[in-house]
């Protein structure tokens, strides 16, 4: 608890280490599955397909998304052949891609002066962005978070940057609810300032 109330405390979060330390215990709110191993996925019984992420020091390029059980063992066998150890690695659940509304990257440059770079692509972020990336700023960009989030996603966008000024809110929202909290339709992936 000590150091989460540190991070927190310096309303921002500086290293990937110090989000991922925060997101695994829920801090950030609604989020997707989460597993820490294929152990921990095999145990659940998940039966869904399966997103691989690096945590620090694994570029954005070897996540993988949409997976099997089986495709996601087998591309640990390929990342560990590359010498990247499964500690390093985090699975989530594969979203309703086909639910997404908005996709972007919010930041606040001051009180009620907003930021967005964001898509419409209905597939993950980063391979939706090599196909569309779009800008908004000020009201444009509130009205397009407002718009497109539920209003409990919102609210919990808006306490975010309470605690978080400065920090750039990666998110995505679908037009159904998502997520391991109710009336949610928003996964807030990466709260940051690296």
């Amino acid at each position: 608890m000590e150091e989460s109330e540190e991070i927190i405390n310096q309303g921002k979060i500086k290293y990937k280490v110090d989000y991922y330390y925060l997101y695994e215990r829920g801090f950030f709110g609604n989020k997707p599955l989460t597993w820490n191993s294929i152990e921990e996925i095999k145990q659940s019984d998940w039966k869904g397909e399966i997103c691989i992420r690096g945590k620090k020091g694994i570029e954005r390029s070897k996540s993988r998304f949409n997976l099997s059980l089986e495709e996601a063992v087998e591309y640990i066998e390929k990342l560990k052949l590359e010498g990247i150890p499964p500690e390093k690695l985090t699975f989530n659940q594969s979203m309703p891609d086909e639910h997404l509304t908005i996709q972007g990257e919010l930041m606040r440059k001051a009180p009620e002066i907003y930021a967005l770079t964001y898509t419409k692509v209905k597939i993950p972020m980063n391979r939706a962005f090599e196909k569309e990336t779009l800008y908004a700023n000020g009201l444009t960009a509130l009205n397009l978070a407002k718009g497109n989030l539920f209003p409990s996603s919102y609210e919990d966008l808006q306490l975010l940057f309470d605690m978080f000024p400065d920090s750039v809110i990666e998110f995505s929202a679908y037009d159904i609810c998502v997520g391991n909290l109710p009336s949610r339709n928003t996964i807030m992936w990466e709260v940051r300032n690296y």
